[in-house]
């Protein structure tokens, strides 16, 4: 196809009105369903942090560089995060601006701003995809993001990558506009440009990237345009313009987005290399479930991306991508310009992640900022394989699959909100299929759902026990007030030491939990309630029924075993799959002459976990005592 027909072709596509009005219609609506949708939606485990690095940011920026306590950020009871800092401000500031100045209480405005700014992405993909194939894609594009549970499902509450990946297509639409006004230049599409790299890097230091994707897309685009690239040669004059307005643009875009880290203000560009090498090696360790084995970042092979992708993108997504490539490659001879920009964009990236083994937390949230160019792709690859089908029943069947595949994602949706962003597909067997295997509710969202249960439900009313005490393995339950007031007091503890402190009520979600434990013990007994996500239980409110196993632990600890040994005996009796109740018991069962039983109760509890000190600490007793007695009856 040679330039001219290209031009015609593309011209005759972007003429399609009714899909132009159709993509625009989809997305008014979209500004209005996915604000309110986020209502709904509880505090995730990060956001605590998130709020008050907004506040610290705004109170530095008000008391012009006076305040820094953003510097030793401190948050959910007085924990320290010295890491936040290398984080760009630029949404958490706003939008502590944005509820201060409304009085809106600050987790909804949060929540309704990140949903405009995932409704926003959605209109800039349709018009990035527009100007590279015309509205036709540009509608697809629309539908498949609408469908896209993950991608949803992060536009109520994803602070970071929501609010980069809007930046993230907002630059990549004015890069494309930019190309094709060369060689003149308009006003609107320069500042488009410099806004869209602003924001990107306002929000992460990693937006550093679309500097170097828009110098490589103009070199490939004049190589490849004949027109362009001998008016550049002719003209000296031109050549200088357009190069001190790429300079200018990649500048500007830079410190506009720098200025949106406070610490900047403090280190200069010193800042930056700190936040790329904390962006490339978070100094944190996270746990992650990843095919049914807990791992850390650092421990990832190159195959976790593409695996979590290939879990949790729609069906949609993945043969409309897989298809766009195999396209590609069968026409690697002739590379349009508006190709090499979508398959370079996620090409460098996954490349660049596998080499330099950069950190990935739950699945691919830190890239989600691709998403929508790799949507462009299946988008613009359904609307090719429609135009190459000339039979009828082919492509009834095309449209059956898209629109049935479409509408069954967007009912599961519907069925589970707010819980969208833990959808698995059907390769996995549904979130269902992939419980144990890898992350669901890591951000344990499910718990705000359980806590207001358990306070608006007739057994904690008709809880006569002063002092309650709630324990949880999520952080963002230390911010319950903001939810609701209550009388408890909230401690945090994990799953497998729940049972060794004092409680009346606990709320746990599976997070950290390997598939040996999720399988075995969880949830446990004395569940009261359960969060269910496509017939996984994501989250557990419980209730203690007895304090056996507390009093058992405090009389083993003080060394009254007698005492010990009855009130473990209740708790076994009671939960004998508590296998917190294990090691004590095997070590009073040897002391009171039943040494197969404490062999075999110790043994069980290290089957389950291998590498645990207690456990292994416990067999070791009973193992040095039964040698001492072998060798004194020997002596005697």
């Amino acid at each position: 196809m040679n330039e001219s027909t290209e031009i015609n072709s593309e011209k005759k596509t972007i003429n399609k009105q009714p899909y132009k009005i159709a993509s625009l219609i989809a997305c008014a609506l979209l500004f209005f369903i996915l604000p309110i949708a986020s209502l709904q939606v509880g505090i995730p485990g990060d956001e605590p942090i998130d709020a008050q690095y907004g506040i610290a940011s705004l109170n530095f920026y008000k008391s012009f560089g006076k305040d820094t306590s953003f510097v030793n950020l401190t948050a959910l009871n007085h924990q320290t995060f010295p890491y936040q800092k290398y984080y760009g401000a630029l949404f958490e500031t706003y939008s502590i601006f944005i509820a201060n100045l409304s009085g809106t209480p600050l987790y909804k405005t949060r929540h309704v701003l990140i949903a405009i700014c995932g409704a926003l992405i959605i209109l800039l993909t349709a018009l990035f995809v527009a100007e590279l194939s015309g509205w036709r894609p540009a509608f697809i594009s629309v539908l498949l993001l609408a469908s896209s549970p993950t991608f949803i499902g992060n536009s109520y509450f994803n602070s970071k990558d929501i609010p980069m990946a809007m930046g993230f297509i907002l630059a990549m639409y004015f890069f494309v506009k930019l190309i094709k006004q060369l060689p003149h230049y308009h006003k609107t599409t320069i500042a488009g440009c410099i806004a869209g790299i602003a924001c990107t890097i306002g929000v992460r230091i990693g937006g550093l990237m679309l500097l170097g994707y828009l110098v490589v897309f103009l070199l490939y685009y004049i190589a490849d345009n004949d027109s362009i690239r001998n008016q550049l040669l002719a003209s000296v004059k031109k050549s200088f313009i357009l190069f001190f307005l790429i300079l200018f643009i990649c500048i500007t875009g830079f410190l506009l987005g720098l200025f949106s880290y406070p610490n900047f203000f403090l280190h200069g560009m010193h800042h930056i290399s700190e936040s790329m090498a904390v962006a490339k090696k978070f100094p944190i360790k996270i746990l992650m479930l990843f095919r049914g084995e807990m791992i850390y970042a650092n421990e990832i092979g190159w195959d976790y991306l593409p695996v979590c992708m290939g879990l949790t993108f729609p069906l949609t997504v993945i043969a409309g991508f897989i298809f766009y490539f195999i396209n590609f490659i069968k026409n690697i001879k002739k590379i349009s310009w508006q190709q090499f920009i979508l398959v370079y964009s996620v090409l460098f990236l996954f490349v660049y992640i596998i080499i330099t083994h950069q950190y990935i937390y739950n699945g691919w949230r830190h890239v989600l900022f691709i998403y929508p160019v790799i949507v462009s792709m299946a988008a613009i690859a359904f609307i090719e394989i429609y135009s190459e089908v000339k039979k009828y029943l082919f492509r009834a069947l095309l449209l059956l699959f898209f629109f049935g595949m479409s509408l069954k994602t967007v009912f599961w949706m519907y069925v589970n909100h707010p819980y969208e962003y833990i959808y698995f597909n059907e390769l996995a067997g549904g979130v269902k299929g992939a419980y144990g295997n890898y992350d669901t509710d890591y951000q344990q969202l499910a718990a705000s759902e359980s806590y207001n249960w358990l306070l608006n439900s007739k057994v904690f009313k008709s809880d006569s026990a002063k002092n309650k005490i709630l324990l949880t393995n999520n952080i963002a339950l230390m911010c319950a007030d903001k939810i609701a007031a209550a009388p408890l007091e909230i401690m945090e503890s994990s799953f497998l030491r729940m049972n060794y402190r004092p409680m009346n009520y606990a709320i746990l979600s599976s997070i950290y939990l390997d598939k040996t434990i999720m399988n075995n013990f969880y949830p446990p007994k004395g569940v009261i309630h359960s969060v269910y996500v496509d017939g996984a239980p994501i989250s557990v409110v419980i209730k203690r029924e007895n304090d056996f196993l507390l009093k058992g632990k405090f009389y083993f600890d003080h060394s009254n075993l007698d005492s010990a040994f009855i009130y473990l005996l209740k708790a076994y009796n009671y939960d004998e799959n508590d296998f917190r109740v294990w090691p004590s018991l095997g070590h009073c069962y040897y002391l009171k002459g039943y040494s197969n039983l404490a062999i075999d109760i110790v043994n069980r509890y290290l089957h389950y976990f291998p590498d645990d000190v207690m456990g292994k600490r416990e067999l070791e007793f009973i193992h040095a005592k039964a040698d001492s007695a072998t060798n004194s009856s020997s002596v005697n």
